[in-house]
């Protein structure tokens, strides 16, 4: 990315006023798949709304192998055509879910976490349809790995706060700020800036 020095000071900067504005709570671990479920449903989208949709999963599906099976039409019924990008977020889901099944022969990433975290970024980044969000929330939440899930709207106000360039992709940010971020700052800053962003949504 062009003029990365400068962007890195200024990622330094924000950095420590988001933590100091908004503290984030602890991480909680999840499942690999469970993880990709959830990321799948939370880019630009509130996490109130996300919990309402998790817990509607919940109690539609058996466990995610009988979401794997469900037909994407049937997804999108039980959980509501009017949440944003509903077909986008279910066929990333069905296609990711069924790619593992076939590839590990049972729907299951615990092997993963036996491997190079290069290595389980790699498999993730070959699942079909995969957003990037999806891929470094995985990454972050189930493998503790160093990764930054970024959406668009956490996207336009790193470009707004001059952290990256105003032509830098979703990949090119995530990018920028893992280089740049200690693997341990890395929840920490994707945390609160989620957060400015929401309350910034909310007017605040």
């Amino acid at each position: 990315m062009k003029n990365a020095t400068k962007h890195a000071e200024t990622l330094k900067t924000l950095t420590k006023r988001l933590a100091r504005e908004h503290k984030p709570a602890p991480k909680k671990a999840l499942d690999p798949l469970n993880a990709l479920v959830r990321g799948a449903m939370s880019f630009d989208v509130p996490d109130a709304k996300v919990d309402e949709i998790m817990g509607h999963i919940d109690r539609e599906f058996v466990d995610l192998n009988e979401l794997r099976v469900a037909t994407d039409l049937e997804i999108q019924e039980l959980l509501g055509a009017r949440y944003p990008q509903i077909e986008k977020r279910v066929t990333m889901i069905t296609q990711s879910l069924n790619n593992i099944f076939e590839r590990e022969h049972t729907l299951n990433l615990e092997r993963m976490k036996e491997i190079s975290r290069r290595d389980a970024r790699a498999f993730l980044h070959q699942l079909p349809e995969i957003h990037p969000f999806v891929e470094a929330y995985v990454m972050l939440f189930a493998f503790d790995g160093a990764a930054v899930p970024l959406d668009e709207a956490m996207l336009a106000h790193l470009r707004e706060e001059e952290v990256v360039d105003e032509t830098a992709s979703l990949e090119d940010a995530q990018k920028f700020l893992e280089h740049h971020l200690k693997g341990e700052e890395c929840y920490d800053f994707y945390a609160s800036l989620r957060s400015a962003v929401g309350a910034k949504k909310k007017g605040k």
